[in-house]
């Protein structure tokens, strides 16, 4: 259900009050805002406001506010996609030189790409995210002597060997009309070479590794290997049918190993991770990279104080503790060699090599457009025509870049 945000407070006695927007209400951040306010020492104070949970809410009621020029938000958490759009339309202000040298210090390349528009970086990268494949050790054990599957080729090959035996088998992937789909789409396009946008995201760049990524997200679809609400899953319908002994192979995020511990210990057990399957055999996959993005508005009235508080919020040592509290991945590369984190995480190694080699979503200030095209077009994967659906994205995207059609 979504939450309705709190009314920004005023400045109380004279210390500034920084309002953050957005990952406020996440397991545990609380501690870290309490922790920096502390450190702050009466230099400023920063305050939590709830936002609604879902991600379409929170953009929703942050464009609201911003196009409104609200001066009561300061820090402004944004999904790694918001990026371009809030600083096209000038709601976000540029990082400074020094600003910029201080936030990039540590930080890994790709979300800091996701930071960054037309060349300057307009947010402070806050937690990171990269989708792995999760598999059942004891069915791997069993057809795959042990080596999980490096390409979907093999995982389709294992799948199908387990369903002729009787054994659990489904792929589980999030195939709903949902951003989730348009990450896993984004993901097997960018493993393939291909793109959706060129770099400036004037135009699309559909070609035939556009057709080979809906080749394949159709058969997934087809081939009888994928569960039979694949068209309505998202992630956590995805982990279910992982829970309760449908999937043998699961495209999903980090979580799914500290979430599986609490809810199935015995499948937990016999869980184990695996990059993300390649498209093309010796070629790593180029996962589709997620998480959050600390910005400031441009309408605060404390923008150096909501700086220093954003760079707080997200040092080495709060990157640790909301890591092992929230079970988001660090954007800091130090903290991957941390031995709490190497403990609580022990797929960090794997998440960290797909991080280097991941890929981005569109940046263009029409994402929300561009999105919304995608899934609506992909959507069921069933209905996917290889040339005839890459025709029809190319263009209803290229209407959406030129700012014309309707959105489905």
């Amino acid at each position: 259900m979504a939450t309705l945000a709190a009314c920004g407070g005023g400045d109380e006695g004279g210390v500034p009050t920084i309002n953050l927007f957005g990952g406020a209400s996440a397991t545990g951040f609380q501690d870290l805002i309490d922790g920096c306010n502390e450190q702050a020492d009466g230099k400023w104070k920063i305050e939590g406001n709830l936002v609604p949970s879902d991600a379409d809410g929170q953009r929703e009621q942050m464009v609201r506010r911003l196009a409104a020029g609200d001066a009561g938000m300061d820090v402004i958490g944004m999904d790694v996609v918001w990026t371009a759009e809030f600083a096209e339309a000038g709601w976000i202000l540029p990082l400074t030189d020094e600003q910029r040298a201080e936030a990039s210090e540590g930080t890994l390349a790709v979300p800091l790409e996701t930071a960054t528009w037309k060349d300057k970086l307009y947010a402070i990268p806050k937690h990171t995210n990269a989708q792995l494949m999760w598999y059942r050790k004891s069915l791997v054990d069993k057809v795959g002597n042990g080596e999980p599957p490096k390409t979907w080729d093999e995982m389709f090959a294992m799948a199908e060997k387990l369903k002729a035996e009787g054994d659990p088998y489904e792929i589980g992937f999030t195939g709903a009309r949902y951003e989730g789909l348009v990450v896993g789409f984004n993901t097997i396009l960018s493993s393939f070479g291909g793109t959706i946008v060129n770099e400036d995201s004037t135009e699309t760049t559909i070609d035939d590794k556009t057709v080979q990524a809906l080749d394949l997200l159709n058969k997934l679809a087809t081939s009888g290997l994928s569960n039979a609400s694949l068209s309505n899953s998202q992630e956590p319908e995805v982990f279910a049918q992982l829970q309760n002994g449908a999937s043998a192979f699961s495209l999903n995020w980090p979580y799914v190993l500290s979430a599986m511990r609490e809810a199935s210990p015995e499948i937990a057990e016999d869980l184990a991770f695996a990059p993300f399957p390649a498209t093309v055999e010796g070629q790593p996959s180029k996962v589709t990279v997620g998480g959050m993005n600390f910005a400031i508005s441009k309408f605060s009235e404390h923008p150096e104080e909501s700086f220093e508080a954003a760079m707080c919020l997200r040092s080495p040592e709060n990157q640790l503790k909301h890591s092992l509290t929230a079970g988001e991945p660090p954007v800091i590369e130090s903290v991957f060699e941390e031995a709490e984190f190497k403990e609580a995480y022990p797929q960090g190694q794997v998440l960290l090599d797909s991080l280097e080699s991941a890929s981005s979503r569109p940046i263009s200030p029409v994402y929300q457009n561009i999105s919304t095209i995608i899934s609506s077009t992909l959507s069921p994967p069933s209905s996917i025509d290889g040339e005839n659906t890459a025709e029809e994205l190319d263009t209803a995207i290229n209407d959406a870049i030129e700012g014309k059609g309707i959105l489905p």
